[in-house]
């Protein structure tokens, strides 16, 4: 009878672990950046959000830039403060993100009260409820021990108040300790200096990444990955010295006539352009470079980078919402791209 009722159990035991759902390790969805200075979504913005099925932003909601000058921020203020204008859309996190240039962070002197309390303040009037910050800074090596000092006194404020840090992570800075945060979101874009006219392309280069994949292997802070969806032209003076950003990309558009170079680069043979009249010949656009990023380099980086992570990251982080650039892109490339 025993060994009937040991057998029972033994059965009863194996159907149970048969129907018990297996665990599961649900997907924590795709990502994206929001970059502008007004917070407004048109229809195709909604529904690349929808569609692709992203379910967390970073918002850059300021800029914190250094004054050379004493005020309530110890030499730095915010600046290029985002304007909401439309609402947020329901069901998607909203990551508070800060840009810090490398100068305000050589002036920092605990200003990190302040910088949560903006926050938080812009935050509760347009109705956002946040459970991470995140901290953008592009520090340069004199600005390096005060950043990780500004991080580890950040973190600690932010884990009092139950929040996560996160921070953006270049690809230069891979062979670094890594600062306090949560984790870190790996910026595989400008890869190499825009203002040289013998780059090829600034944004993103395969080559320019590999000398770094060395060094994600053993980089001992979690980390998701953004990729560039953004394009730009670059305009040159006639001593091939970078003068602006096109980003409407009205030089190569409003040139009455234009000699190819290479692939992207262009020299403007005629153009109607008043830079010139306004401010003389050394902003007259004689040369452009124009730079996108193609889906086959996006996924060959970021197959790259995903073979030297240690382990697989949350997020696959596009770089930015913006319709006008993401329409360049099918349906199945994003979905590529984020899979």
């Amino acid at each position: 009878m025993k060994k009937i009722t040991l057998l029972i159990i033994i059965v009863s035991c194996i159907f149970m672990q048969g129907c018990r759902p297996k665990e599961s390790h649900s997907d924590p969805g795709n990502a994206i950046y929001y970059w502008r200075t007004t917070f407004t979504l048109n229809d195709y913005e909604r529904s690349f959000l929808q569609k692709n099925h992203i379910n967390k932003m970073y918002v850059r909601f300021f800029d914190v830039v250094d004054t050379w000058s004493y005020d309530d921020w110890d030499n730095v203020r915010p600046v290029g403060t985002l304007l909401f204008l439309d609402s947020v859309p329901q069901g998607i996190e909203i990551v508070p993100t800060v840009f810090i240039t490398s100068e305000a962070i050589e002036q920092y002197n605990n200003f990190t009260e302040k910088l949560y309390d903006r926050i938080a303040a812009m935050a509760a009037t347009n109705g956002i409820s946040f459970k991470e910050i995140q901290i953008d800074c592009d520090w340069m090596e004199s600005a390096q021990g005060k950043y990780y000092a500004f991080m580890e006194k950040f973190h600690q404020l932010l884990k009092e108040k139950g929040l996560r840090l996160s921070t953006t992570i270049r690809l230069a800075h891979t062979n670094c300790p890594p600062p306090s945060a949560d984790y870190g979101v790996l910026m595989c874009y400008n890869t190499s200096p825009m203002e040289n006219w013998e780059t090829t392309n600034s944004i993103l280069s395969t080559d320019d990444v590999k000398p770094y994949l060395r060094y994600l292997k053993s980089y001992a802070l979690p980390l998701s990955v953004a990729l560039p969806t953004y394009s730009w032209d670059l305009a040159f003076n006639k001593d091939k010295q970078m003068i602006y950003i096109d980003y409407e990309k009205s030089c190569l558009s409003g040139a009455h006539a234009v000699k190819e170079l290479e692939k992207n680069k262009y020299e403007i043979i005629s153009l109607e352009n008043d830079w010139e009249s306004s401010y003389g010949e050394y902003y007259k656009a004689h040369y452009v470079r124009h730079e996108e990023v193609s889906t086959a380099t996006l996924m060959e980086v970021k197959d790259l980078v995903l073979k030297h992570l240690s382990q697989t990251p949350q997020h696959i982080v596009l770089y930015q919402l913006d319709s006008a650039q993401l329409s360049k892109y099918s349906d199945h490339d994003v979905e590529e791209i984020y899979r």
